[in-house]
């Protein structure tokens, strides 16, 4: 579910602070799963990988185990498909690699400028929250994300990594910063429980990018 970053009015008030109210929230990788929350079948040595297009303006074909061939715009993603732990093989633009993974996580292969790159990402335990975190697919040594008040969702996320946060159902806008400068701002959008939301940032010709995308999983 891409959205494109653009202007907006920041907004400040409850709807932002509603958002930051699960800071005291368990810590994500140590939380239990709930049943149910990523398919009642799931076995415990399953893993899901998804591939985001950051390089190709005009597309790229990716194909992902024994899937078939999609191609994704700039700033798209593929679903999260569940693979079995250990190498899977992903094809971006005709180069084929290997990506080792363990059961239970789950992991994005980015197509950037630099080549492919693959980043853990947080995985979400508990369906009575949602995830909303930055994967900083950029030359920036930090970046954070905030809402529009200031308060900070996740902070100094480093280049090719990404963080998240457990939080509550809310509506509210986004900031990209580097410390105290914004760098991007993203329309207001309405954060579901169970669901797992990210900030993907990248470098474009024309400067910093981001895209929202929503967790799906096969």
């Amino acid at each position: 579910m891409p959205a494109t970053a653009c202007p907006t009015r920041p907004r400040t008030g409850r709807t932002a602070q509603a958002l930051l109210a699960a800071l005291a929230a368990l810590a994500l990788s140590l939380a239990v799963a709930q049943p149910g929350l990523y398919g009642p079948e799931a076995p415990s040595d399953t893993a899901w990988v998804r591939v985001v297009n950051v390089a190709a303006p005009g597309g790229i074909g990716v194909r992902l185990a024994d899937d078939a061939t999609v191609v994704l715009p700039l700033g798209g993603a593929t679903r999260y498909v569940q693979v079995a732990s250990g190498d899977v093989r992903v094809d971006v633009g005709g180069e084929p690699i290997v990506v080792a993974v363990e059961p239970e996580t789950f992991t994005t292969v980015a197509a950037t400028a630099a080549g492919l790159v693959v980043v853990t990402d947080p995985a979400l335990r508990d369906a009575s929250r949602g995830l909303l975190g930055l994967m900083n697919l950029t030359t920036h040594e930090a970046l954070d994300l905030r809402v529009p008040d200031g308060g900070r969702v996740v902070a100094a996320v480093p280049p090719l990594a990404h963080a998240a946060l457990a939080v509550a159902r809310a509506t509210s806008a986004l900031l990209v910063t580097d410390g105290e400068r914004v760098l991007l701002r993203l329309e207001p959008h309405t954060f579901e429980r169970g669901v797992a939301y990210v900030v993907i940032v990248f470098d474009t010709a024309d400067g910093l990018a981001a895209r929202l995308l929503a967790s799906a999983a096969d």
